[in-house]
């Protein structure tokens, strides 16, 4: 696989570019290599794009928020577009104030709309708020499908898709819609924000249900990383797989300067 000859990239975030506060092998040389180049694409639905931008600067990784898209704050745009909507929000403090940035009402009675992203304050009073609303003809959004995601120490955090099964334990006939990734709505958010025709763009992530099954949807390519997984380790690997020799040799030279 020669990275050289795509136009540009959409990198999932956990198990390839950090993990938790670690940054992993390979995650700033791909970044500079690539530039503006690179979206993160991620179904992250705790950050915003700025709250992630400022994580990774602190972590030592430089990503501006218009190069990132993520499941959490990109439902919450399309809530934003749909108009009239009362949503019933479970997030945290970062997307409440996204959400009310975009123009959402939060809290008011009779919501028509409900988010479900991984909120780590919901517990059975919401699940049973929840089955109420949707019984009354609320509309149930889902931030990501991901059960979990890999933390540092390799333990499974628990994820919005783990929530999700908790109602569909009551409901599971329940008709739902989707945001984040396999879903395609992400990924053409996140192609926007490359320039040119898009016609060479490569995935990359660590999940083959989520970063693989979504970029075959749209007929991307996707190189997967990570131990359980991917073909290549971790990005340190791909990049070396994947850049010519000249490319690599001056990578190599700039960060031995």
């Amino acid at each position: 696989m020669r990275l050289d000859l795509y136009d540009g990239f959409l990198c999932d975030l956990d198990g390839c570019l950090i993990s938790g506060t670690t940054v992993l092998p390979g995650a700033q040389a791909l970044l500079e290599y690539a530039g503006d180049r690179l979206i993160i694409l991620s179904n992250n639905s705790t950050d915003t794009p700025a709250t992630l931008s400022a994580r990774l600067k602190r972590l030592g990784l430089s990503a501006p928020p218009e190069r990132i898209v993520l499941a959490g704050a990109t439902a919450l745009d399309h809530l934003a577009q749909i108009g009239d909507v009362r949503l019933r929000l479970y997030a945290n403090a970062a997307l409440r104030a996204y959400a009310q940035g975009v123009g959402l009402s939060l809290d008011r009675p009779e919501p028509t709309h409900i988010l479900l992203t991984r909120d780590e304050t919901f517990g059975y009073k919401d699940l049973h708020d929840t089955l109420e609303l949707l019984a009354k003809g609320a509309q149930l959004f889902v931030a990501n499908p991901d059960e979990s995601h890999p933390g540092p120490d390799g333990t499974p955090v628990p994820e919005t898709g783990s929530l999700l099964a908790a109602i569909l334990s009551v409901l599971p006939d329940l008709r739902y819609t989707m945001i984040g990734k396999p879903e395609a709505g992400l990924y053409h958010a996140a192609l926007a924000r490359l320039s040119g025709d898009g016609a060479r763009v490569l995935a990359i992530g660590d999940n083959p249900k989520t970063d693989a099954a979504g970029a075959a949807r749209l007929g991307i390519e996707c190189a997967l990383v990570g131990a359980r997984h991917g073909t290549w380790a971790n990005l340190e690997h791909l990049l070396e797989a994947g850049q010519t020799t000249k490319t690599l040799a001056r990578h190599r030279a700039q960060n031995c300067m």
